[in-house]
């Protein structure tokens, strides 16, 4: 009887559990941002701001609701605090503190 008893409260508790373990997994596998040298700051630095002045294509690594997120396109505007990134469907703007990396891509004419 105190079997039976077990099996149908573990039942009736499991999908509770399952949400905290799932939370928990997420929280454990999160990547936190790693620091920056200063000389890879100032690289990051000039990247974007070669990017901006030249209108080049830049690919940025972007520290977003606990993961790395790449996103494309081209620097319309940009101030101490964030930049303006024209991709193909949008506009974003991205605080300059999120960016881990940043890499101008080949325009492909040859």
């Amino acid at each position: 009887m105190c079997l039976d008893n077990n099996k149908k409260w573990t039942a009736m508790m499991l999908p509770e559990h399952l949400m905290l373990l799932k939370a928990w997994k997420q929280e454990m596998l999160t990547e936190l941002p790693r620091e920056h040298a200063e000389w890879e700051l100032e690289e990051l630095q000039q990247t974007i701001t070669q990017a901006f002045t030249q209108h080049n294509y830049i690919m940025l690594t972007i520290w977003e609701h606990g993961n790395y997120v790449q996103w494309g396109g081209t620097i319309q505007a940009m101030n101490e605090e964030q930049l303006l990134l024209e991709t193909i469907t949008t506009t974003k703007p991205i605080p300059l503190r999120y960016i881990y990396a940043a890499r101008i891509e080949d325009d492909g004419c040859d």
